[in-house]
């Protein structure tokens, strides 16, 4: 890949947090400890993980343009990503979500902003055609115009151009109609619990095929403190967990996601890639908020040393420019 730098699309949110001695029953009422809020947001964690490792990064979502979006902004930009495609609407409420914390996962309350319709101008469009990497959502990327071109046209044009398409389901929260979008990835990443929804009384084999065979390259399914599968038309991949003290596991997905791609996108072999990024994510849960995955490749190397992991024997590890 020739291109230099890569555009993220998708949420960033404020995120309160709170920890809970259990996850309480039906009609309980539980007293529950405030911890302090963190900037976080799936795709705007992801971003931030990216441009740790040092490479170019914008980012393109909408909000309105209050005080508590200027934080948000501020934040992104303080982790060098460019913010300057964020499109307002002050109609919209803040972006927040609430997270709870249990001893050893986490439950995330996301409020729906009513976004139907995100209109991009033409110099956004340019930028996306003109990036290596589209990370997003389907939720995300669906909602994408430009005059009277579609999403599904917006997607179509980018990709004739050589930009991978990565999509994180995440618990894939799939609506009538995403099949079309999910088929257009390139790249795709679930959490188990997503793929089990996804697939629904599909065999997993059948259901990875399935994806392959529309033309997805890769599938991910991120199995926690388990690690990964990943699958291609050539490969199949199992990389097993790494036993860590847990703190935080609410950017581990979405640290493991962006280190994946990173790692790709510096022609790494696929196990090589995989390893990475499984360390990256492992050594994210053990700090506290959804940002503990921002590194540099150097730190995540010496997590790999001190945990005594190594990669293929065959092949080195490339990174950085």
């Amino acid at each position: 890949m020739t291109k230099k730098y890569s555009v993220f699309v998708g949420d960033v949110a404020l995120d309160e947090y709170y920890k809970v001695p259990y996850w309480p029953h039906e009609s309980e009422k539980l007293v529950v400890e405030t911890l302090k809020p963190q900037v976080g947001g799936m795709i705007a964690n992801a971003a931030s993980v990216y441009a740790g490792y040092g490479e170019s990064t914008f980012f393109i979502t909408l909000l309105n343009d209050g005080s508590i979006t200027q934080k948000l902004l501020s934040n992104l930009n303080d982790n060098g990503i460019d913010t300057s495609y964020v499109f307002y609407d002050n109609a919209l409420p803040d972006s927040k979500t609430l997270v709870f914390l249990t001893e050893n996962d986490h439950s995330v309350f996301i409020p729906d902003l009513g976004i139907e319709y995100i209109d991009i101008t033409y110099e956004a469009f340019e930028l996306m055609k003109g990036a290596e990497i589209i990370y997003t959502t389907v939720t995300e990327i669906k909602r994408l115009r430009l005059g009277n071109n579609t999403a599904l046209d917006i997607i179509r044009d980018i990709k004739s151009g050589g930009t991978k398409f990565v999509c994180d389901l995440d618990v894939a929260n799939i609506d009538p109609g995403d099949e079309q979008f999910i088929k257009k990835m390139d790249i795709l990443f679930f959490n188990e619990v997503g793929f089990n929804e996804y697939r629904k009384k599909d065999y997993y084999k059948d259901a990875v095929e399935k994806l392959l065979n529309c033309g997805v390259e890769t599938v991910i399914i991120t199995l926690g403190n388990n690690g990964a599968n990943i699958h291609t038309a050539n490969e199949d991949l199992h990389i097993p967990g790494i036993p860590v003290d847990i703190v935080d596991v609410t950017g581990a997905g979405d640290t493991f996601c962006s280190s994946f791609t990173y790692a790709m996108t510096k022609k790494n072999n696929l196990k090589n890639t995989s390893i990475f990024a499984n360390a990256a994510a492992a050594q994210a849960v053990t700090k506290m908020g959804p940002r503990a995955g921002v590194t540099n490749c150097e730190n995540i190397l010496e997590f790999m040393k001190e945990k005594g992991l190594s990669f293929d024997e065959n092949k080195t590890f490339s990174y950085g420019n």
